[in-house]
């Protein structure tokens, strides 16, 4: 409940000046759905908070653990234990006291989905990464409802952001899923469509993605950026202050090697060079894996490839 002192105006008051008062008074009325809460999820509803939206339905069926501590903004010793839905519920109204939450402590499915998207302005998939067919789900969802989705998923120390316009290209076609593949065939094709520009692969331990145990590793820095890049999105899509990129437009940002990629893939993950080039980061990925349970000892890349500097550690790949 919102506090007797509370002024929205003055509280949001610091984003006047990149927003005009119009365009934020757009941000308050507007209702975004989020599907999952943890690294990504809660990082993009504070995001968004922040930024002054008024209006959430977001869901999530977990509650934090301890080895959530590394990288979701939920997740502290007070809130172990406690679902996400209902923390980071508390974390939006801590922000913003007048804000609307409604809260699905429950995953995504056809059940609620019309509950949880109804009216929404935006839709955002924090899902888990391992929860394919959840995702492919969510995004036909939105799609039948004409809603636009977001998602954006950190890799290392970046991130990739794509948005799925209901008159785009579906989140199947890009991605290239097909009814006979198997989980860990379509959760390689996931990881490779995330990432089709391997900006993180220099610096990457073989282990950081177990698709066998369902274990990927994750930083913080990466998360923020999703929140980030997210919450910037849903500011396009909204005031119109630059024309949002829809899939297969995909846009990736890589910190520590300071690199970004920015393409545009006609046929998503389906033309005959993406495949190629996904066969090959695979038996890369592979390679890596055996040399480095063989002699754990080796560095995950070459030595002199942090050491890079100059325009291609700038350049736009």
């Amino acid at each position: 409940m919102s506090s007797p002192e509370f002024d929205y105006s003055q509280a949001f008051d610091r984003n006047i000046g990149w927003l005009t008062k119009h365009e934020q008074e757009k941000l308050r009325g507007i209702c975004v759905a989020i599907a999952g809460l943890g690294g990504a999820g809660g990082f993009q509803a504070q995001a968004l908070a922040r930024l002054g939206v008024g209006k959430y339905r977001i869901a999530d069926p977990d509650t934090f653990e301890i080895s959530n501590r590394n990288r979701q903004i939920g997740a502290t010793e007070s809130t172990v234990g406690h679902p996400k839905a209902t923390t980071i519920r508390d974390m939006i109204l801590a922000i913003n006291p007048t804000a609307s939450v409604e809260i699905y402590p429950e995953c995504f499915s056809t059940a609620n989905a019309g509950a949880i998207l109804e009216s929404a302005d935006v839709a955002i998939d924090g899902i888990d990464f391992f929860s394919i067919d959840d995702k492919i789900l969510f995004f036909q969802e939105c799609r039948k409802r004409g809603i636009p989705a977001i998602t954006s998923c950190p890799l290392g120390f970046g991130a990739s952001l794509m948005v799925f316009s209901p008159q785009g290209m579906t989140f199947e076609d890009y991605f290239n899923f097909r009814p006979d593949m198997s989980e860990k065939d379509k959760r390689n094709s996931f990881a490779f469509g995330l990432s089709p520009s391997p900006l993180c692969l220099s610096y990457m331990n073989p282990d950081a993605f177990g698709s066998d145990n369902k274990r990927a590793a994750s930083v913080v820095p990466g998360l923020m950026l999703v929140g980030a890049l997210t919450a910037t999105e849903v500011v396009k899509l909204v005031t119109h202050m630059a024309r949002p990129n829809s899939c297969p437009h995909v846009y990736q940002i890589d910190l520590m090697t300071q690199r970004v990629s920015k393409k545009y893939y006609r046929w998503g993950m389906r033309g005959p060079w993406m495949r190629c080039k996904k066969a090959l980061a695979l038996k890369w990925v592979e390679y890596k894996r055996r040399r480095h349970a063989s002699n754990p000892s080796l560095a995950a890349s070459p030595p002199d490839e942090h050491k890079q500097t100059g325009s291609a550690r700038h350049a736009v790949s």
